[in-house]
């Protein structure tokens, strides 16, 4: 197969309820030019039959050894990329049918490559499919510096960015960042986002491009009291990377949105998630 425009990957380990949903998405988008990379993570649910049931070339299924945890194999996933854009999707995840044109185009019409990554709106959905909430950047399409994405993001309190359902970038300055680090595990993901916008501009989309998947295993007090714990950590250590620009300003209200939002979780988790 030549190279194709995008690498959707897959990471999994023991998600036989979902990782047919997650495929479908993906192979029912409205443009073509992609490959599907599965790594499974020595699943043992039967996870492996279900993708080794699909017969599509554009499906390519890395099976580990061992298992390398989750933070190895979503990094084992990303580096097994090979087309020009990539984007990580959680096996328990889906993509709405316009995703994949919409932000390729947007990376596509960018030849001097001054955005560094794509995201879109997304639906924050329960077990069953539900839509809870939708969730992203406010108003129509924004473009923004890497440092005003930062201070923006850090202003919001949470990760308007997204998952990486709802994330594109280039294969190319993720060769420069490296994987995902798992030291501060509840912003793995915009951690990871931060560094790529290091390297160019934020482009946030207004369309709804991605479905998140709040189990309620993961919905609990406990967990937002951790993610918490884990989102001030990262503005601390956002604070103390002077590439980053983050301002005072935007620090102060960082700890303070997160601590409001923190309890506006709880109540979701409590009431809504179910």
């Amino acid at each position: 197969m030549s190279q194709p425009l995008i690498s959707v990957c897959i990471p999994v380990y023991n998600c036989v309820g979902f990782i047919k949903e997650a495929i479908d998405s993906v192979l029912g988008q409205t443009m073509s030019d992609f490959e599907v990379v599965v790594v499974d993570n020595c699943s043992t649910d039967g996870t492996l039959d279900v993708v080794r049931a699909y017969k599509d070339p554009r499906i390519r299924i890395i099976q580990n050894e061992s298992n390398i945890g989750m933070v190895g194999n979503f990094n084992k996933a990303a580096l097994s990329a090979r087309g020009k854009y990539v984007k990580i999707l959680p096996a328990d995840d889906l993509l709405y049918p316009q995703c994949l044109k919409l932000q390729s185009d947007v990376l596509e019409d960018d030849p001097n490559e001054k955005i560094a990554l794509v995201c879109g709106t997304r639906q924050v959905l329960n077990d069953a499919g539900k839509v809870l909430f939708k969730r992203g950047f406010a108003g129509g399409r924004v473009q923004l510096s890497g440092t005003e994405a930062i201070n923006r993001v850090i202003r919001s309190g949470g990760n308007i960015i997204g998952e990486g359902g709802a994330v594109m970038f280039r294969r190319t300055i993720l060769e420069k960042t490296g994987g995902f680090d798992s030291k501060i595990f509840y912003v793995l993901d915009l951690d990871q986002w931060f560094k790529i916008l290091l390297h160019g501009d934020l482009v946030a989309l207004p369309q709804i491009v991605a479905g998140f998947r709040v189990s309620a295993g993961s919905a609990s007090v406990q967990v937002a009291n951790k993610q918490k714990e884990d989102y001030f950590n990262f503005i601390d250590l956002v604070r103390s990377r002077p590439g980053y620009g983050l301002t005072a300003y935007s620090y102060r209200l960082g700890k303070l949105k997160t601590a409001a939002l923190t309890e506006v979780k709880k109540l979701i988790y409590r009431f809504v998630v179910k």
